[in-house]
């Protein structure tokens, strides 16, 4: 089942590197855990869990990137 939601996070900017900075980190033990487990079923549900990380980090990478510029 999919569900549309839109979720607004007011942060400062520390709050939202911090968050960046934390997704980063997530997704680098994603990674390593990826490339050390042999189970397929779990491997393709962590793939599909890093893509969606992935995803979010750069919508806030984008976000971070624009504030700066302004």
């Amino acid at each position: 089942m999919m569900v549309d939601m839109n979720i607004e996070l007011s942060l400062a900017d520390d709050e939202a590197r911090e968050l960046a900075s934390a997704l980063d980190i997530r997704l680098l033990e994603m990674r390593s855990e990826l490339a050390h487990t042999d189970d397929h079923a779990y491997k393709n549900d962590l793939r599909r869990s890093r893509d969606r990380l992935q995803a979010v980090a750069q919508r806030l990478d984008r976000l971070l990137a624009s504030q700066k510029a302004a």
